[in-house]
């Protein structure tokens, strides 16, 4: 990100200093790799946008991971990107459900199974391809429905493995978890993550703004 006047118009009373800071921090992120969450209140449509533009283009590789059977998860990728592709993996808690706990609509067993095979498709994609930095885009939909499946121990389990496997290559790992900054902390360690990504909808519009923790610098608010 270039720091120029209208990127300092992302920040209240920061001006070109917290613009700088911000830009290089992003920068530092994208070449040792990150783990950020992504919270809000809008809707399904909102989060799939939002999940489609951090998953990047034909140069990246793809691991979209969702609790649900996903019948078209093309929806959820880059318009350019299809799930047959070799640098695409889907991950989905049908796909890893235990067989101990078959029947069922999700539990710890589920969980530590799915957690597994997102991990199996990581390394796959290291295998096969040579991963350059911020190359490797992980996406996880609803970490909240995880929540539901397990307790806070076992979602933190998951985050950690997974964030680690992508850190280990560099790339960027996106959670999306449904509902407010509030929500998420009830429900687990925002501490496990680099930054945080915050959405809402105004006037039929996605707007996101970006929270840095270390660097105490919150965005202003801006279309997707």
């Amino acid at each position: 990100m270039e720091v120029t006047r209208g990127s300092c118009q992302l920040f209240r009373g920061g001006g070109q200093e917290t613009a700088r800071v911000f830009a290089q921090r992003l920068e530092e992120l994208k070449q040792t790799g990150c783990s950020i969450l992504v919270t809000g209140t809008v809707d399904s449509e909102g989060f799939a946008e939002q999940l489609s533009l951090s998953l990047g283009n034909q140069t990246c590789k793809q691991v979209l991971v969702s609790p649900y059977q996903l019948s078209t998860p093309g929806q959820l990728l880059p318009g350019d990107i299809s799930p047959a592709m070799d640098s695409v993996r889907v991950v989905t808690g049908e796909q890893a459900r235990s067989t101990a706990s078959a029947g069922h609509a999700g539990g710890a067993d589920d969980l530590a199974t799915l957690r597994e095979a997102v991990l199996d498709a990581i390394t796959d994609l290291s295998d096969e391809f040579e991963l350059g930095d911020n190359d490797l885009r992980v996406g996880v939909q609803s970490l909240d429905q995880f929540c539901d499946w397990a307790d806070g121990r076992d979602v933190r389990r998951f985050v950690q493995a997974v964030s680690k496997y992508v850190g280990l290559v560099n790339g960027t790992l996106y959670c999306q978890l449904r509902g407010d900054s509030t929500r998420a902390s009830e429900l687990l360690d925002v501490g496990l993550f680099d930054a945080q990504i915050e959405l809402r909808s105004q006037q039929e519009c996605v707007e996101q703004r970006w929270h840095l923790p270390d660097e105490e610098i919150t965005t202003e608010w801006v279309s997707l």
